[in-house]
């Protein structure tokens, strides 16, 4: 049937006087118009993302099905909030119900139910919609075409319903509140309207592939909540006397189709295409082995979706490796554009600001980059964008709750995950296969992009566990992936290759063995995985780790104090007029008090007419824009651009060991497992290799020929191996134990990076510990104790990970995809940071000036905004109140901790929303705060327990 042909049919009636959206407008708004709405924007939205979506290709779905997608899913967009046209969802506001029965009292014979909800009614009318219309039924939801797309419809809030039994299939209108008569003819009416609007004349004869599935809801989801947006809604409301006759309806549609692409702009949703431009080009320096290996060999082993895996030691250039590969396979695969993944805020912080730098050169036109994090720290830009964004946002028109989650989505900080451009942790992305809200979201938005995990090695046995589960669904989706780790075990290397090839269908051979340092590719095309590459290293060295034992009880000035080792290591920077050093602390607690012990040493040595080294502590509990300005000023003295390196001791914790490019002539660091020494260990001298060093100029005398780091071995006062109590369970026993004796084994050997990384990883997980040989009978018994311990845990943290993350993409349950989004008990978004045991809370502190009287800041000059009368936050107060906010971990709250109730202005911002005001008051002279742990304050150290501070001179 042609354009114009279908253009003269005559549409089914439709009444106007059924609502769609409502609160927030200067009127009802009809159902039949927004689904217009939202099926004109899921065109625009398909015609921006499918070229990039290798699962809508024809490959997969065969050439028949390809070609008429573009109009299925329009048609299947429409249709997602069909289930309004119900008298339980009419019901909901009831002035405009009653006047329908009135004037139809054929909509009265009905009864509404409360609590059945219109997605809902969507899924169970569309079964009987989609039979009519020829999609193939078989009467069991395992195989019925049309149950499949309806249950995806029903799912457009976040969550798939339960797949419908037999008897339900036959007779959806069973079920009370969704109404027969005239509510049935009135779908029907719904639908064939917007299939004769989108073309949509052919059924779809078979089922889609759950991949394939999945992104078609992502589609559909946020074309519904571009459409809802207030501002574009009253724009376009119907005027006095519209009857959504045929040439009205028409009218809407072609007024939709014309507006839709703006909307998508608006939105930041287009493209991120990559020019094809040498290494050069896009870095201004020619490229190291690493590099030059990639640029001149992965273009010739790419025909489409793969996997490339490189390892290398810190320093090596693999951000610059993986970039440029990600062009090469981009343009290959026609990506939308860079999802770039990493571990924490730090890391994620960093790298925004390179991928930011790189897009400037390598994209073809400008597309949206956003950054992306809800874990551990949250820096002053990011929340200033986010709550700002959050201020200015278009509120989205639909029911309560997920009115507040489609703002959150569609402002800055969650739109990252779906806009060309990302930089994100690990959680958002591992959130998307938990059976949590808006999962599919989180994976489509993946799905046609180019996705950078770094730091694949930084995870437990149970993030592991979901990484392969995500790997796995990146396979299915077709998606392209870059691996980069500086420490990687051989069997987690395999393991993280096989996931993903496993999701795109194809078996791993069981020889491989990936290289280090090197790259391989894996072919998801073809089922091939290219024999790794070696390449050499421009900056090997030779690294020394010196062991030092020390303990942490008794009196700090007795040697083999921790707090007095400390001092004496620092002696060469004190008695010299120049260097640099990083104290790496495991907790903030103990940087906090590592500082305060070297400050009232350093105040002591001003007193005697010394002049000390300077004194600076970084961790993440600081305000965003103290913690801003401390690693600006951080990036300035030590990075490689550094000029005049000052002479000064940094106390930091380990957010240090991956988030910033700095160099230190020593690094003092308490224990960590082997493979964070390694990657710490990069931060000694990083600019110094053995044909150059940036900074030779400024280096002290006292440096040795190679880079020299020295590892605080916890020991108690008998002097055997403990691992502190306060530590808590950063790091595993076992491995802290294996490293401490491996190291010690080494004895003064110097470890040579590359060429030692990888075998020393390996050893510190190797089943038969070649280190316990020359133990003593007790060392031996408690490494194996300890062994014992975290494979137990590693075996439960397994178990949990298999329990909680939803099904393999090949799996037959999903045949309900009701099995995709079943909710745990205590699983939602919140719990991946949870687990993580990041600093997942944000806390504002407001000092009471005077009753009724609250600051900002402890002088009493910035008023907290929006604390009397005030219905709406602006960008600017939005953009002030983030920047004094303070992450901190969960285990603050509860019982003991004194809060204060939002104020209004605050709960109505998506992102302030989710935020703690903490009072402080004054106790003895000074500002504190009530917590579960205790008084808190907040002083040049950050907040800190008052039990665990002593005076900041």
């Amino acid at each position: 049937m042609s354009d114009s042909d279908r253009n003269e049919e005559p549409l089914q009636p439709v009444d106007a006087r059924l609502w769609g959206k409502r609160e927030g407008l200067p009127g009802p708004y009809p159902v039949i118009c927004h689904l217009i709405d939202t099926a004109a924007v899921a065109g625009v939205l398909w015609d921006v993302w499918a070229p990039g979506l290798a699962v809508l290709q024809p490959d997969v779905l065969g050439q028949r099905v390809a070609a008429q997608m573009r109009r299925l899913v329009c048609f299947w967009a429409g249709l997602h909030d069909v289930g309004k046209v119900s008298p339980s969802f009419q019901a909901l506001v009831d002035d405009l119900y009653q006047a329908l029965i009135a004037e139809a009292s054929e909509y009265g014979q009905d009864k509404a139910v409360a609590g059945l909800r219109h997605h809902e009614v969507t899924q169970w009318v569309l079964v009987e919609i989609f039979q009519a219309l020829g999609y193939p039924g078989t009467g069991s939801a395992r195989r019925d075409v049309g149950h499949q797309i309806a249950q995806l419809l029903g799912g457009h809030h976040g969550r798939f319903c339960p797949a419908m039994r037999r008897q339900e299939m036959k007779d959806p209108r069973s079920r009370p509140g969704i109404g027969r008569g005239a509510w049935e003819e009135q779908c029907r009416a719904h639908a064939a309207t917007l299939r004769e609007l989108t073309g949509a004349d052919e059924a779809l004869r078979e089922r889609l592939p759950v991949p394939t599935a999945v992104v078609v809801l992502g589609i559909v989801i946020v074309a519904d909540w571009l459409a809802s947006q207030e501002s574009f809604i009253t724009a376009r409301m119907p005027g006095p006397g519209w009857k959504a006759a045929p040439s009205e309806l028409r009218a809407h549609w072609e007024k939709s189709v014309a507006d839709a692409p703006q909307v998508v702009r608006d939105a930041g949703l287009g493209r991120g295409l990559f020019e094809d431009r040498s290494f050069k080009e896009l870095f201004d320096f020619d490229p190291n082995p690493l590099q030059a290996s990639v640029m001149e060999e992965l273009p010739d082993l790419v025909n489409g979706p793969g996997l490339v895996l490189a390892t290398a030691a810190p320093g090596e250039g693999k951000t610059e490796m993986a970039l440029y590969a990600a062009g090469v396979l981009a343009r290959a695969c026609e990506a939308n554009g860079l999802g770039f993944c990493l571990p924490t805020m730090a890391t994620t912080d960093a790298m925004h600001k390179r991928v930011s730098r790189f897009a400037r050169r390598a994209l073809l036109e400008d597309a949206a980059l956003t950054k992306v994090h809800s874990m551990a720290w949250l820096s002053s830009d990011t929340a200033g964008d986010a709550a700002a964004d959050a201020a200015d946002a278009d509120a989205v028109i639909t029911d309560a709750q997920a009115s507040t989650e489609a703002t959150q989505w569609l402002c800055a900080n969650r739109r990252g995950l779906i806009a060309p451009l990302s930089t994100f942790t690990i959680d958002q992305a591992l959130t998307g296969v938990l059976p949590v809200k808006y999962n599919v979201l989180r994976l489509m938005a993946m799905a046609s992009k180019v996705v950078v995990i770094d730091e694949a090695h930084s995870y437990d046995a149970w993030m592991h566990a979901l990484l392969l589960r995500w790997l796995e669904w990146l396979g299915a989706l077709r998606a392209p992936v870059i691996l980069l780790s500086a420490t990687l075990t051989g069997d987690t290397a395999r393991s993280l290759v096989e996931a993903y090839m496993r999701g795109a269908g194809h078996d791993v051979p069981p020889e491989l063995q990936p290289c280090y340092p090197g790259w391989l590719f894996a072919d998801a095309v073809t089922g091939v995985v290219h024999a790794p590459r070696a390449v050499a290293s421009e900056r090997e060295r030779d690294i020394t780790f010196e062991v030092v034992p020390v303990r942490r009880d008794g009196d700090v000035a007795q040697a083999g104090h921790r707090l007095s080792v400390i001092k004496e290591l620092l002696r060469p920077v004190v008695d010299s007029d120049r260097g640099c050093v990083l104290v790496c602390c495991t907790t903030v607690a103990e940087a906090q008090h590592t500082l305060h012990h070297l400050a009232g040493w350093f105040d002591e040595l001003n007193r005697n007419g010394m002049q000390p080294p300077e004194l600076r502590l970084l961790h993440s509990r600081y305000r965003a824009r103290d913690r801003a300005a401390i690693t600006d000023a951080c990036e300035r003295d030590f990075g490689k651009k550094a000029r005049q390196r000052p002479r000064m001791v940094l106390v930091s914790t380990q957010i240090i060991e991956q988030s910033l490019d700095l160099d230190f002539d020593l690094l003092i660091t308490d224990l960590a497992p082997m493979a964070l020494l390694l990657q710490r260990s990069g931060r000694c001298q990083r600019h110094r290799d053995r044909k150059n060093d940036l900074h030779r100029e400024h280096r002290p005398d006292w440096i040795g020929a190679e880079p020299h780091v020295v590892v605080l071995d916890p020991v108690n006062d008998k002097g055997a191996f403990t691992v502190p109590r306060a530590w808590g369970d950063v790091y595993d026993e076992s491995l802290l134990h294996r490293t401490s004796r491996l190291l010690q084994e080494r004895g003064a050997a110097p470890v040579n990076v590359p060429v030692d990384v990888q075998g020393l990883v390996d050893a510190v997980y190797a089943e038969d510990f070649a280190a316990v040989a020359t133990l003593s009978d007790a060392t031996a018994r408690e490494i194996v104790r300890a062994d014992g311990e975290r494979l137990a845990q590693e075996a439960v943290q397994r178990q949990t990970a298999n329990l909680i993350r939803i099904c393999s993409p090949h799996d037959g349950k999903l045949h309900d995809l009701h099995k995709l989004s079943e909710a745990w008990p205590g699983v939602d978004s919140a719990w991946l940071t949870t687990r993580l045991g990041a600093d997942s809370e944000r806390l504002v502190c407001a000092y009471e000036q005077k009753p009724g009287v609250w600051t900002l800041d402890e002088a009493g000059r910035v008023a907290v905004p929006g604390w009397k009368g005030q219905q709406r936050l602006t960008r600017d107060q939005a953009r002030l109140i983030a920047e004094y906010m303070i992450p901190v971990p969960g285990r603050y709250f509860g019982e003991g901790t004194e809060l204060l109730d939002l104020p209004p202005a605050w709960r109505k911002n998506a992102v302030l929303a989710e935020w703690k005001l903490l009072p402080m008051r004054r106790v003895g002279g000074q500002w504190c705060g009530r917590m579960r742990p205790g008084l808190v304050r907040y002083t040049k150290v950050g907040l800190e327990l008052e039990t665990e501070s002593t005076p900041y001179p």
